[in-house]
């Protein structure tokens, strides 16, 4: 009997095991997908901060319409840029996908430490998930792959 208890306990770690990594890798991916999301956000509205306050400085200094008229062009093709790319959108939907394999990952540790795992009705509820998360979030890139594969 105590044999059985053992193999149940062991196959039930493998399983939470399994679960953890291949969810692991999905958080990190996401995780990472949102950083850059941000950080391609951050940097579309500082360019265009930053061109349009130089345009009110030339515009004031300089006469010369056509300086004028070029960086407001650059500052509009920046954040047109941005918007058609739906960086804040794209950067929400990562958060999301993330912060929802960071919920997962929360609940594999807590059946890990010995609360009660019903593999079956855990998996359903992780399709349903998986399914939304398929659907709302933009899909993993191949690049945030790779890097997870050479980190770990």
């Amino acid at each position: 009997m105590l044999n059985t208890i053992d193999v149940d306990v062991a196959d039930r770690m493998d399983q939470l095991r399994g679960l953890y990594a291949c969810y692991h890798k999905q958080w990190l991916c996401r995780l990472q997908m949102f950083n850059y999301f941000k950080r391609c956000h951050t940097a579309c509205n500082v360019v265009t901060l930053v061109i349009l306050a130089l345009n009110v400085i030339v515009g004031s200094v300089w006469k010369e319409i056509f300086a004028v008229l070029s960086l407001t062009a650059a500052a509009t093709f920046v954040k047109g840029w941005s918007d058609l790319k739906k960086y804040s959108q794209k950067m929400d939907m990562s958060r999301f996908a993330y912060s929802t394999h960071e919920k997962t990952l929360i609940e594999l540790k807590t059946f890990a430490r010995g609360a009660d795992f019903d593999i079956t009705s855990f998996l359903i509820k992780m399709k349903t998930l998986d399914d939304i998360v398929t659907d709302f979030a933009p899909p993993m890139s191949e690049r945030f792959r790779k890097m997870y594969l050479e980190k770990f």
